[in-house]
């Protein structure tokens, strides 16, 4: 029996990392002891492991990663033994071994299907096998997606936009496996989910979408379909009856029982209930005992759970694609739960193209619509104002509600979020991640609202994209002072030539902006911009 590590660094993650939680699917069908942590933790430190994993996210968590790599490497006996996987790591493998000091064995570049490259001699296609939602148990992060059924249907994408990763990490597109199947096994193994997240890349590319809906349907996400939860207390005796004995189902129960009792109105019901705690505590072993007071317990708890039955949703959450949306592939979408149906709209150029799927979803029953709009890549300013209006647009034209979520565009190989578009500047971008700021990240349908964080119309959002930070962020105060109108009126009697040159100065931080010599001609308007809101701190760029 071999001693496994799984790890993932410590940034922000939405989901759980679904390849660690496959390769402890795979290890434990081993025979294999599994552990998983999160970050650098000094509790393994002191013990040896047979083999290490550690995964990755993005290129721009460079140094996180590499820091938690250098850390655990030395808790192998062979550096061979150890192993980087995941999408930074499959991007710039040869950045991460120069950091590490790691050989290009050491890298899993793009989907695990072949146990060899780690040594082992079987034909186990590690990417196909179901997720170990335990290993999730072990660690104190909460992942924002949730508790949800997460999967793929389809591996990679046609399209080769030069600005995606996905042609490197998936090049091939191929239908995995049933999605049937998937979530039968998490349903035997860990009990039913509310919702269905698939992180399929391009899901309309797949030539037999009407088979996959039908087995979205009978997987129990059809439209209108309704969850009832069956309960944390019957799906932890499901896993005794079938002699799972982890400690932290021990655990989660017994959290689950002293706090279930609130709920118990019946006097009676609640002295036999408190009555079976107390006496639980007094047996070692709580799921035998658990086991054998089962019936009298789930009189109780069937009696006073909730059995509401409340909305399912399938999120196809990396989006559909805009160019595959027509009357054929949306009737057959509008036969599922989706909420909400997630479309791309990278670049303004498929206008027409985008308007025609917005209108076609509409005509098959979809009301709620999230659009991912990438910015900073070769676009203009500009384009981003206009896409962003046309979702307002819409949204009046046909009585729905979009959600736009801009997303700046980072290169693949790039260490940091420094990138700065050919038709961008600096200051733009910050102006753009203060405004995003307030809204936190997401751009809703409500036309004033809109209007008033990006501008009138395209010049008045040019303009507000040059404006001080802190007067983007906190519009409403400094247009009471009237610091905002006195800056509009120096910024408008500029000409060309002194606009490029405030945009220079202003690209600089705060405190290099302090130690500049100003030229005399933007003296009084570069002061704008060490303005602070009485409540922030002096330690921001301008």
């Amino acid at each position: 029996m071999k001693r496994i590590l799984l790890v993932e660094p410590e940034y922000k993650s939405k989901y759980p990392p679904m390849g660690l939680m496959k390769i402890s699917t795979y290890h434990k069908k081993m025979g294999d002891s599994v552990r998983f942590v999160k970050g650098i933790n000094v509790s393994v430190a002191t013990e040896m492991w047979d083999r290490i994993y550690v995964t990755s996210l993005f290129t721009f968590d460079f140094d996180i990663t590499v820091k938690t790599i250098n850390y655990y490497k030395f808790l192998v006996n062979d550096s061979h033994k150890i192993f980087i996987g995941g999408i930074m790591a499959s991007l710039i493998p040869e950045a991460v071994i120069e950091a590490t000091g790691l050989s290009e064995k050491n890298i899993l570049i793009g989907l695990f299907t072949n146990p060899s490259v780690v040594g082992d001699k079987n034909d186990i296609n590690i990417d196909q096998l179901p997720l170990d939602y335990d290993i999730l148990e072990e660690v104190s992060y909460q992942y924002p997606a949730g508790d949800n059924y997460f999967a793929y249907i389809t591996r990679g994408c046609p399209n080769n936009c030069d600005f995606c990763a996905v042609p490197k990490l998936e090049p091939c597109f191929h239908v995995t496996n049933r999605i049937t199947e998937q979530i039968r096994i998490i349903d035997e193994k860990f009990g039913a989910k509310r919702n269905l997240l698939l992180l399929d890349n391009n899901i309309l590319n797949a030539p037999n979408l009407s088979s996959i809906v039908d087995d979205l349907c009978a997987a129990g996400f059809a439209r209108g379909a309704k969850y009832v939860d069956s309960g944390l207390f019957n799906t932890i005796l499901m896993r005794y009856r079938r002699g799972d004995r982890a400690s932290f189902l021990d655990k989660k129960l017994q959290i689950y029982l002293n706090d279930f009792k609130k709920r118990i109105k019946s006097a009676s019901d609640r002295g036999e209930f408190i009555e079976l705690l107390l006496d639980s505590e007094e047996h070692e072993d709580f799921a035998s005992y658990m086991l054998l007071h089962e019936e009298k317990l789930t009189r109780i708890i069937n009696k006073y759970r909730s059995k509401t039955a409340k909305s399912r949703y399938l999120d196809f959450n990396q989006g559909v694609d805009v160019r595959r949306i027509n009357d054929e592939t949306m009737m057959q979408l509008a036969r599922l739960a989706i909420r909400p149906l997630r479309i791309a709209f990278d670049d303004i150029k498929f206008t027409n193209t985008y308007k025609e799927a917005v209108r076609t979803a509409h005509r098959h029953g979809i009301r709620e619509i999230s659009n991912y709009i990438l910015f900073n890549c070769k676009d203009k300013p500009v384009d981003l104002y206009e896409r962003l209006k046309i979702n307002i647009e819409l949204n009046q034209e046909l009585g729905i509600k979009i959600f736009s979520f801009p997303m700046k565009y980072s290169p693949t190989n790039l260490t940091d979020r420094s990138f700065v578009g050919e038709h961008w500047n600096i200051k733009q971008l910050r102006a753009i991640s203060a405004i995003l700021h307030v809204t936190k990240g997401v751009v809703a349908a409500g036309t004033s609202f809109f209007y008033k964080a990006f501008g009138a119309d395209s010049v008045e959002y040019m303009e507000l994209l040059d404006m001080p930070r802190e007067m983007i962020m906190y519009r409403f105060y400094f247009e009471g002072t009237g610091d905002t109108f006195k800056w509009q009126q120096l910024y408008r009697n500029m000409n060309v030539q002194q606009k490029e040159k405030l945009l220079n100065i202003i690209a600089f931080t705060t405190a290099e902006l302090n130690n500049m010599v100003w030229p005399d001609e933007l003296k009084e308007i570069l002061s704008f911009y060490l303005l602070k809101h009485p409540t922030r701190e002096s330690n921001h760029s301008p």
